[in-house]
């Protein structure tokens, strides 16, 4: 009997999820153009964002009520996790000060777009977005700051992201 490993599955899941990004992204550009496609695909990544980080924070115990407040440590925990599910591959630090320097060294969404022989990627304008308001599901008083883009030919993307509890907070 031929079976799928759990390696398999993962590789085909991540492919299912990036081919049905791309493929959806490509039908909604056909009819509506590009401007839209791209608003929409913004819409849709906030949302998908915001829900998996509820989800993995109601699964690991992070309280995401109104009014809690994650400690960083926390919110490095979650912003791994989403680095993980999506297949970006990045490095998250927690500074002494209670930053967090988050580093993309691959990103397969910045890939597929060079793989479609597209060149001029919105990047910037969509980390803006749509990593502003997950962070804001996590903590209202999180901010980002782009440091590094690949669109700006850099050869990694780096964000710092500032204003949570740098200390767990007291039960």
């Amino acid at each position: 009997m031929m079976r799928l490993t759990k390696d398999q599955v993962d590789e085909l899941r991540m492919g299912a999820l990036t081919a049905m990004d791309g493929l959806w992204f490509m039908g909604v550009e056909e009819r509506l153009g590009f401007d839209t496609a791209l608003e929409i695909d913004i819409q849709v990544w906030k949302n998908y964002g915001i829900v998996l980080t509820k989800r993995i924070a109601r699964m690991t115990g992070i309280d995401l009520k109104k009014g809690s407040r994650p400690d960083m440590h926390q919110v490095k925990f979650l912003l791994d996790a989403l680095c993980v599910l999506d297949g970006t591959r990045a490095s998250i630090v927690l500074e002494p000060d209670g930053t967090l320097l988050y580093r993309v060294d691959a990103c397969p969404w910045w890939d597929n777009f060079q793989k479609a022989g597209r060149r001029n990627h919105p990047c910037e304008m969509i980390d803006e977005i749509v990593f502003r308001d997950w962070l804001g599901a996590i903590d209202g008083s999180l901010s980002m700051e782009i440091l590094h883009s690949r669109p700006r030919g850099c050869e990694y993307c780096s964000f710092r992201i500032t204003g949570g509890l740098a200390e767990p907070a007291p039960p």
